[in-house]
Formats: structure tokens, C-alpha cells, sequence
């Protein structure tokens, strides 16, 4: 366009273009006053049914949450802060559910890490002691209370070893492999090893090291292992190494 294109005003619109206004309005409208939920619009634009209960299936690990939640962190999760939680469909191969307490609860990394720390029944190293929430920001801390779908195994995913920050954001092969855009937050990680711990007795990761799509402060990648202890570091996004994996996530 030149730069002396003139803009282009309501009354140059044409009548799709003000028809689509008019309902991106609406719309706006209608999330502002509750008559309708960022829940029910999501699914609706998924060309899913907005009235279904998507969190039906997962009734037992939901079960399972609100009793890590009370039990590890103090946080008494009852059904009226589930009933508003939104639970994505299943996609690929991510099935197991992962829920994020509000920030009020955990709000990053260090939360986690100080529990451990002061119950001193395994070691943690982390590249930014006291730091992490700072330095390392969850960008779906946002929303409060939200669910995730993931594989929920031990190791991370088999499927996207090898691969590099960078190729996961760009090369669109993880959307090929996973059916899915995203991977795991570093916090979200952080999460799934302590409650995996407590269910299992075992550490996550003993045979790769997960790389997260966290972004440190300095640009670096986070990861996170178990190497005699929880290590949370950093690496170059460009690198990529065969015991090195990415855990998909499908979160909308």
C-alpha cells in the first residue's frame, strides 16, 4: 500500500465488512456483560457444541487435582471453581489432564522449587535461585485456574527428540506430529514433576531432559531434567540435542 493511500473509513466499508464489524461487536458485547463465556466462544469457534461438558471425561483426574491441590498446597479447589474451568479436547496423542492452580497459589517456578527445597527430599538447582517468577514468565498466568491436555509420560515426548526451540515454533512439523501448536510451559512442567513425584516416588525426565517453550528474560530456552537432583536451566534456542525433547500441550 502507499504511503499515500488514503485510510479507510466506516463509509468506505463494504456491507460484509460491516456485517463482520457488527458481529465482532456483538460479540465483544456479549463476553462483557457474561451473557456468554471466552469457554463457550472458544468451542464454538472449534465447531464444537458450546453446551458440552468436555470436562465429563476427565471427572476422576479433575477428582484427582482437588485433592493434590488441598493437600500439597492448601488451596481448596470445590466445584465451583472447576465448573468454570475449561477442559480442551483431546488431540494427537495429549490426553492426560494437567491444571495450574491460580497465581495465588503457584505463581512460577520458585513456588515450587521452595517447596522442595524446604522439605529436602531431593536436591534442585536452578540457573536463577530466588529469581525464576521474575526472570521466567508463565504467559498463560493470565488466565487464573486453566487445564491443559499433555501425554503424561515419564520421559518427554519420543516424538519431538532432536528438535531445537526454534524448529518447534517454525518448521510446523510439531503440528504434523502432535496435532498441535504448543508445548509445555516451564512452569507447567515444574508441576507435573512434583505431582508425579508424589503419586510415583520417581522423578520425571531420566532419560531426556524436557525443553520447555519458556522464554528466560535473556532470550534463553529453560529446560528441565533429573540429573541426581532437579536441574532448571537454559540453552541457546537454535540447539537441539538427541536426549533432548519437547512435551506437546493442547490448551484451546
Amino acid at each position: 500500500m502507499s504511503a499515500n493511500a488514503p485510510l479507510t473509513t466506516g463509509s468506505s466499508l463494504c456491507a460484509d465488512e460491516k456485517k463482520a464489524l457488527s458481529l465482532l461487536k456483538h460479540t465483544v458485547t456479549q463476553l462483557e456483560s457474561e451473557a456468554i463465556t471466552l469457554d463457550e466462544l472458544s468451542r464454538f469457534n472449534a465447531h464444537q457444541s458450546p453446551f458440552e461438558n468436555t470436562s465429563r471425561p476427565y471427572s476422576k483426574q479433575i477428582e484427582g487435582f482437588q485433592k493434590y491441590f488441598q493437600d500439597r498446597w492448601n488451596f481448596k479447589c470445590g466445584d465451583a471453581e472447576m465448573g468454570g474451568l475449561y477442559v480442551p479436547r483431546p488431540r494427537g496423542y495429549c490426553k492426560t489432564l494437567l491444571i495450574l492452580p491460580p497465581a495465588k497459589v503457584i505463581a512460577g517456578m520458585d513456588d515450587i522449587c521452595a517447596k522442595w527445597r524446604s522439605e529436602k527430599k531431593f536436591s534442585v538447582w536452578t540457573f536463577a535461585d530466588g529469581a525464576l517468577n521474575e526472570k521466567v514468565r508463565n504467559d498463560r498466568r493470565h488466565l487464573g485456574m486453566y487445564a491443559l491436555l499433555h501425554k503424561g509420560e515419564r520421559d518427554a515426548d519420543e516424538e519431538l527428540r532432536n528438535r531445537s526451540f526454534e524448529q518447534n515454533r517454525e518448521d510446523g512439523l510439531l503440528v504434523q506430529i502432535a496435532r498441535t501448536e504448543e508445548t509445555m510451559r516451564a512452569t507447567e512442567v515444574l508441576l507435573f514433576e512434583d505431582f508425579y513425584f508424589l503419586k510415583t516416588g520417581e522423578h520425571l525426565d531420566p532419560r531426556t531432559a524436557t525443553i520447555t517453550s519458556s522464554l528466560d528474560s535473556d532470550g534463553y530456552a529453560v529446560f528441565v531434567r533429573w540429573a541426581d537432583d532437579v536441574d532448571v536451566g537454559q540453552y541457546v534456542v537454535q540447539n537441539a540435542d538427541p536426549s533432548w525433547a519437547s512435551r506437546a500441550a493442547v490448551y484451546l
